[in-house]
């Protein structure tokens, strides 16, 4: 069994518990302190705790933003809290009931409760006396801080300081000799976590004859308010508390964010009463109240209408017959009929006017589905309504097909189908129906009529279906069926790659390698992906050269080669969804490099007799050109090398020179990767 109070949620749940028992601490941070409460949550280790006491170690973990490190640590207590003597109980006992509880809880001879009355008795209805003290004791101490202190379960510490944050640990000094073993706590605390109490949420109130109800909601508050008070005025301004001790929901939490607590008030009828609400929290603290509701008492007719017939004489008009007891006549002074789409309304009037004695009367312009009341009118201002009645007419009217039909799959198969709500008052629901082929019978997949907009289905991923189709139809609640949607065609995840492409051919050039592939024949390929390797090395990498995005596009002429050696190639296939095939079997090529002929080479030279030098100039076709090569050769004889010259050169100027002299100059080139050219001649008559 668990409550709601905050530290009681966390203790008097051990029937539920862990098997060692342990301290449960909370905290309230505030600008200049930081309040504390705990205890034990176990009934016979908590009795050993208040004989053994509470120790209290702070540690400083971060200030203004920065670790300490390291973390410092301080005793806040110099002996163990303990309850404080009988005697000191007095005063607050006298004032406060839940500080007397906890006093007996803790002092009497004797707890014994009699079968539960009240609210508090209803907590629980336990035989064990130490479980009702220490259930009782618990609760009490929820209700009043100063009484928790006494009893060493709560503690204040006033030395604290903006930007520190602490973490406070709560043990039993436990005796070195015992063999009980209570599991410290501990909590995280800084002035920085100051927050303002809220306000109570969801007050509602509900006046009827001579009473009103009031309910608001406690579970999104429950970690921040124990307990309520009511306060009610006559003239908005003196507010008196109506219960003389602090609401509290003695029930197990379902955990709902909608859970109310209900008060009810007597008073009398006719006269305006404002309420409002105020939380009080673990720590003493009472927050701020909730605006004031206004409102009074009205004496109730005694007399409701019951609706018993309908008739439908056409699809437009239907007759509604009542009973409503006759000596309520003259309490009334007519009657309303009122419509609405839901069970539920919102309602609207439809017809009014209706006399005293009337019990029956036509209503018109019926939808596809319509709610009825009647409604008697007090000559108080007090209405009385029946009961909603449904009316539909006969209806052979479809739903419209649905629309906006889209999916969403993933790499699993599973497909999420949504669509948009139709517009119908009678919709009853959908049915789905799906096809691996959009010309072929499409089958059911619901076997009831669906509600909601969504649906969910998985489907096979490795067949050989690229598509999987679906549409919808919409029902009504008479089971009148629409047109099926438009067909919507679902791309099926992709998880098989494409078949290899296959290296048929190469051609080696001067210029390069010319690469021809056939295609892979997988159906869904988007592109072919064309890679180079150099050299058989382990370190060398594939490097990507080109991507094709055509099948007819099976050529590439790598002519981005540059230095002579061995190249590996190889192709890759790739999908629509970027999924790649293996790689097709490389092919090994030797590339001698770029070879240069005699057209590639302009050699030129001119005579100068005068300052008695022969000019050499020179173009090439080729930036890889490490050096030059410069071969002579005098009076026909043959060419010997004359001059190494470097790889930037334009030209050179002969100087050595005969008169009467035939001269034949030769230029070679030598690339990079020690590849040679043709040699270039010329001759020249000096």
């Amino acid at each position: 069994m668990k409550h709601i109070l905050p530290l009681i949620l966390l203790l008097v749940s051990w029937v539920n518990a862990q098997e060692k028992p342990s301290v449960q601490v909370i905290a309230r941070s505030l600008p200049d302190k930081v309040l504390l409460r705990w205890a034990v949550d176990e009934p016979l280790a908590w009795k050993k705790s208040n004989e053994y006491g509470f120790l209290i170690e702070k540690s400083t973990i971060s200030r203004n933003g920065e670790a300490v490190i390291p973390i410092e640590r301080q005793q806040l207590v110099s002996a163990p809290l303990k309850p404080r003597p009988l005697a000191e109980w007095e005063v607050l006992a006298v004032s406060d009931q839940s500080a007397a509880v906890l006093a007996q809880a803790l002092y009497g001879d004797s707890f014994i409760t009699e079968s539960p009355k009240n609210a508090m008795g209803k907590i629980y209805a336990v035989n064990d006396e130490l479980e009702q003290r220490f259930t009782f004791a618990l609760l009490a101490a929820e209700q009043n801080f100063e009484a928790a202190k006494l009893a060493g379960w709560a503690f204040e510490d006033t030395n604290v300081k903006p930007g520190e944050k602490y973490v406070y640990k709560i043990m039993v000094a436990t005796p070195i000799e015992t063999s009980l073993d209570i599991i410290e706590g501990s909590v995280f605390a800084s002035p920085d976590l100051y927050e303002e109490l809220p306000k109570p949420i969801g007050l509602a109130a509900v006046f009827a004859d001579e009473n009103v109800m009031l309910s608001w909601n406690f579970n999104l508050l429950q970690h921040v308010y124990t307990s309520y008070v009511i306060e009610r005025s006559d003239d908005n301004n003196n507010f008196k508390q109506l219960n003389g001790v602090p609401i509290f929901n003695a029930q197990e939490s379902n955990h709902s964010q909608e859970a109310s607590l209900f008060y009810t008030d007597s008073i009398p009828n006719n006269t305006n009463f404002y309420y409002r609400i105020k939380g009080k929290t673990a720590f003493g603290e009472t927050g701020p109240s909730t605006e004031p509701l206004l409102g009074k008492a009205t004496k109730n007719l005694g007399f409701v209408p019951r609706i018993y017939k309908k008739e439908i004489p056409s699809e437009n008009n239907a007759v509604l017959y009542w009973e409503f007891d006759k000596n309520g006549n003259d309490l009334i002074k007519g009657f309303e009929v009122r419509r609405a789409n839901k069970e539920k309304g919102p309602f609207e009037t439809v017809k009014t006017g209706l006399s005293v004695t009337e019990r029956q009367t036509t209503v018109t312009d019926l939808k596809r589905i319509n709610y009825y009341t009647v409604v008697a009118l007090g000559k108080n201002g007090v209405e009385s309504e029946s009961y909603a009645t449904m009316v539909q007419p006969i209806d052979s009217t479809p739903p419209a097909p649905p629309i906006g039909f889209h999916a969403i799959v993933d790499s699993t198969g599973i497909i999420k189908l949504s669509w948009t709500k139709n517009l119908e008052d009678d919709l009853g629901g959908y049915r789905i129906f799906q096809s691996n082929r959009p010309d072929m019978e499409f089958s059911e997949l619901t076997n009831s009529t669906l509600r909601g907009e969504t649906f969910v289905d998985t489907i096979p991923i490795n067949n050989l279906n690229q598509k999987v189709h679906y549409k919808i139809v919409a029902e009504d609640l008479r089971y009148n069926r629409s047109g099926f949607s438009e067909i919507l065609s679902v791309d099926k995840p992709d998880i098989v790659p494409p078949t290899s492409p296959l290296l048929n051919n190469y051609l080696v050039t001067k210029e390069g390698i010319q690469l021809s592939w056939n295609p892979s024949c997988s159906v869904d390929v988007s592109s072919h992906v064309v890679y180079r390797k150099m050299g058989n090395t382990p370190e060398m990498v594939w490097e990507r050269l080109y991507e094709s995005f055509t099948n007819n596009d099976s050529l590439y002429y790598d002519k981005t080669l540059k230095n002579p050696g061995l190249y590996n190639y190889t192709v890759i296939a790739k999908d629509s969804v970027g999924l790649e095939s293996l790689p097709a079997n490389p092919i090994s090529i030797v590339w001698n490099g770029k070879i240069l002929s005699g057209d590639d080479i302009k050699l030129q030279g001119a005579v100068n007799r005068e300052l008695r030098f022969i000019n050499l100039s020179w173009k090439v076709k080729s930036s890889d050109v490490i050096e030059f090569r410069l071969y002579r050769g005098v009076n026909s004889r043959q060419l010997k090398l004359y001059k190494t010259l470097a790889g930037n050169s334009k030209g050179f100027n002969d100087t050595d020179l005969e008169i009467n002299t035939d001269y034949t100059y030769g230029l070679q080139l030598v690339l990079n990767g020690g590849l040679n050219s043709l040699i270039k001649e010329i001759n020249l008559k000096y």
